[in-house]
């Protein structure tokens, strides 16, 4: 039986686990941190590598959710999809708001745990941990936040150094995307012919928020009702 470490010693069976991916560079790292720990455990389990975990390279079998919805940039929901296919990732869609998304995934088969692909910056990341229950008046299960203290240049260092692919926006002067409504590319980033430099050219990790601004004559919605003090995905920084 494959077990996990949640916090103060307490172990989760790998059914029990969860990863709410976005398409955002955050939880794209987060992914491939993921999948390189589920091999090294095959690999060591196994005393050897052979065609299991091979296997295990490009099938991962870790529970997959994400929240859909229309307010969501095209590339991401591609993106998305492709990824899941791409590594065998189970992936569920859900469709309505995140709590009642998160009360129906772990009525339907039990979840202890989330890994979310969370940073410092993140304004659903303040007053978490690395482990984190959640809110009271929410299911209980613990947030798994791995990259928590990673720096925007940390997470670009990842994906080009392993050379991991990610949603093509970044490459199109997005930094941090949120809804279709809220996000622009970051001004800081312009190249000077009209264009824009990819994300991994900002200098400053602090601005990459910069581009959360309203587009002209747009209203800036909510997401689903989703109650942003909670540990959703749907910012994808």
């Amino acid at each position: 039986m494959l077990l996990f470490p949640c916090r103060h010693g307490t172990l989760c069976r790998f059914e029990e686990l969860a990863f709410s991916f976005n398409g955002g560079k955050d939880s794209t790292v987060l992914l491939h941190l993921l999948r390189a720990g589920y091999y090294l455990h095959k690999a060591t389990s196994s005393g050897h590598v052979d065609i299991t975990v091979h296997h295990a390279v490009q099938n991962c079998p870790m529970r997959t959710i994400y929240f859909e919805d229309p307010n969501t940039f095209p590339e991401i929901d591609w993106f998305t999809y492709e990824t899941a296919a791409t590594y065998g990732l189970p992936l569920e869609t859900i469709r309505t708001d995140y709590k009642s998304g998160i009360e129906a995934l772990l009525k339907e088969k039990p979840t202890k745990a989330i890994f979310l692909g969370t940073r410092n910056g993140d304004p659903n990341a303040v007053g978490q941990q690395q482990f984190s229950p959640s809110s009271p008046d929410w299911p209980p299960f613990m947030r798994v936040n791995p990259i928590l203290d990673w720096s925007y240049s940390d997470v670009w260092s990842f994906l080009l150094t392993c050379k991991v692919k990610y949603c093509s926006l970044y490459d199109q002067g997005y930094t941090s995307i949120g809804s279709i409504h809220s996000t622009v590319p970051n001004e800081l980033l312009r190249d000077g012919s009209g264009g824009y430099k990819p994300a991994y050219k900002l200098s400053d990790g602090g601005l990459e928020r910069a581009g959360r601004a309203k587009k002209a004559g747009k209203k800036n919605a909510p997401v689903n009702g989703r109650n942003n003090n909670e540990p959703g995905q749907r910012s994808r920084l």
